[in-house]
């Protein structure tokens, strides 16, 4: 692990990360997280890779008296005209 650089931060809250460090990583999708007080981890992550973590990530829950509800009941139920 190397030593590291001091960066500073703009007035609209920018970091830029150095060149060489930019060019090493090959990416431009980070994940920033704070660990402690004033400890920051930024990980180069993969766009595509990401997403997919996040989707499978979210559960879904409904309404328990309604899930086995099909589309026919249901379009009756609200006034709908059965095929």
């Amino acid at each position: 692990m190397g030593v590291g650089e001091i960066v500073e931060m703009d007035d609209r809250g920018r970091i830029t990360i150095p060149a060489e460090i930019r060019r090493r990583i090959g990416r431009d999708v980070f994940i920033i997280e704070l660990v402690d007080g004033e400890t920051i981890l930024l990980k180069a992550v993969n766009r595509g890779e990401e997403v997919i973590k996040r989707l499978e990530a979210i559960k879904l829950s409904g309404d328990k008296e309604r899930r086995n509800y099909d589309a026919a009941y249901v379009k009756d139920l609200y006034g709908g005209i059965k095929d």
